[in-house]
Formats: structure tokens, C-alpha cells, sequence
């Protein structure tokens, strides 16, 4: 096969040996590439080599001999085209590129392009590379995985009778939102209060639009920020969703040991909240960084 050139980020690295990585890219048009770089890090005497680094943008020549999940590719070229210096200024955002990173690695499959997630992944780094505040962001990304996935849960009417009023819980294994005459006979469930649902539905409609028309070039189009939307009209008297009842293990994340100031608005938190108690069910397992993400919950002075 012929060498393949495309745009990349980089998703996860594992050192191969002293020279050398095997590196998981996403690539715009082919996806999940899983390649090995041979002698990325090796020094000369006139010039030190690094290797590649986690999450950097820029364009990649692969060769494979065909395009299958086993098969890892052979990097022959690298070109870092964004360094995203701002991720390691603040450890919010580092940890929310490096979540962003692990859910898309996971929720994807090798050889599969998604131009439009490409482009999403690309303005999300670009954002939390200056951002100050990093949740609204990772939400809306989130939003574009799950639809690009096929994963996408409803949040318009009850699943299981079509109501659409009094919905006051989300199901994963239901796959959208249980009103409140469902929900005693459901097991698995996370309760969402109204204004972290308003959120949800406000990023749908956001989000729509932009994967059904995606960038041409998602590093050019990364520099402008990307436009996120507002906190909905309500008072938000009202609590955040509280977590998951029932068989949700620990998906649910709740407040603790996180990294990010609490001047997020408590919708956002409710939204990353059950959008990562449904990609946690989706995985198996629930994304290493997702806690680091929410707010801390403040501290009781001691009497």
C-alpha cells in the first residue's frame, strides 16, 4: 500500500523502546490509526528528539499493508502543526483534554473516519488550550461523540411512555430519560434536575448543526474559538442531577479531589455529569479523569 497522508491527533503513546513509540492517532479520514513510530526519540549529537507528545496536533505519513484493527501502521513522517502549549498551564484543562482524548480512543473504532468528530476534537483542544473555564466545552463534545457514535440518548419525552413533561431521571440502558410515573419500576437510573436537562437540550441543538456541517480544515477552523451555548433562562435554584441510583457503580462521579474552580454553573456540571454516567455504561468502565473535572465540593470548617 502506498504511503497514506492525513491529519492527526495524537490519542495516546506508549514507549515501544529507547527509540521508538507506538502512538494512537485520530485521524481525519481514516480514522483510529494505531502506528509505531521507529526512532522518534532517537538524539543526535546536533539535535535532541522528544518523541512525539500526547495531544499534539499535525499532520502524519503512514504506510500499512492493510487496513485492519490488528495491524499497526509504520509512521514514516510527523509534523507537529499545534503544540497546545496552554493544556500544561492549567491542570483543568490538561485534564480535560486528556478526557477528551480517552473517551474518543475508547468510543471508536480503527479505520472508521469521522470527519465531523475530527473537527470537534480538534476546536475542543483549541478551546481549552485558552479557556477559562473548561466543562461547557467538554460537554459539547461530548454531545458530538455520542451522535457521531450512533450513542445519542433522548432528552425531549419519557422512552417508555412518550411524556414529555415531569422527567426527573436518565437511564443508560433505557438509552434517554424516564418520567417520573416510569421510573419507580427502573432500576439503573441517574436523576437530573430541569436545569441540567435545559443544558442538554440547548447543546443538542448546537451541536446538530455543526457535525452536519463539518470544516474543511479543522486546524484552521480551530483557531476561532467555537461558539458554546448559554446557561437556559432558568433559575437555577435547583440542584444538580445527584448521581446514579441503583446498578451504576461508580460511574457517577461525584464531587471530590477535582481541579476545577467552582465559577462552573451548576447546569454544565449536571450535564457533563450524565453525559459521563452514559459514555462510563458505553465503556464499561468509568473514565479515569471524569472526577478531576467537577467541582470540588467546599469544605466545613472544623468547630
Amino acid at each position: 500500500m502506498p504511503p497514506v497522508a492525513d491529519t492527526a491527533v495524537v490519542l495516546t503513546r506508549v514507549d515501544y523502546s529507547e527509540t521508538s513509540q507506538v502512538l494512537v492517532f485520530f485521524t481525519r479520514g481514516h480514522g483510529k490509526v494505531r502506528a509505531i513510530a521507529k526512532g522518534a526519540k532517537r538524539s543526535t549529537k546536533t539535535r535532541f528528539m522528544p518523541g512525539i507528545d500526547l495531544l499534539e496536533s499535525g499532520r502524519l505519513v503512514f504506510s500499512t499493508r492493510q487496513e485492519r484493527s490488528e495491524t499497526l501502521a509504520t509512521l514514516t513522517e510527523w509534523k507537529q502543526t499545534a503544540g497546545l502549549p496552554g493544556l500544561r498551564e492549567r491542570l483543568d484543562r490538561l485534564y480535560a483534554a486528556q478526557y477528551v482524548a480517552e473517551v474518543t480512543a475508547h468510543l471508536t473504532e480503527d479505520w472508521d473516519p469521522h470527519p465531523g468528530l475530527f473537527d470537534a476534537l480538534a476546536a475542543v483542544l483549541a478551546e481549552l488550550n485558552r479557556s477559562q473555564t473548561v466543562l461547557p466545552a467538554v460537554v459539547e463534545f461530548q454531545a458530538a461523540l455520542l451522535m457521531e457514535v450512533g450513542s445519542w440518548p433522548r432528552f425531549d419525552a419519557c422512552v417508555s411512555c412518550g411524556r414529555v413533561g415531569d422527567l426527573t431521571y436518565f437511564s443508560s440502558f433505557e438509552g434517554g430519560m424516564i418520567c417520573r410515573h416510569c421510573e419507580p419500576g427502573r432500576v439503573e437510573k441517574y436523576e437530573l434536575a430541569a436545569p441540567g436537562l435545559d443544558w442538554l437540550r440547548a447543546v443538542e441543538g448546537a451541536v446538530h448543526s455543526r457535525v452536519a456541517a463539518p470544516a474543511e480544515d479543522a486546524f484552521e477552523t480551530a483557531e476561532t474559538p467555537p461558539s458554546f451555548p448559554a446557561p437556559p433562562p432558568r433559575s437555577v435554584a435547583g440542584a444538580p442531577a445527584r448521581g446514579p441510583q441503583g446498578g451504576g457503580g461508580d460511574a457517577g462521579h461525584q464531587p471530590g479531589g477535582g481541579a476545577t474552580p467552582s465559577r462552573e454553573p451548576m447546569p454544565v456540571c449536571a450535564a457533563f455529569g450524565v453525559l459521563n454516567y452514559h459514555i462510563s455504561h458505553l465503556m464499561g468502565r468509568a473514565p479515569l479523569l471524569a472526577a478531576r473535572l467537577l467541582p470540588r465540593a467546599p469544605r466545613r470548617p472544623r468547630s
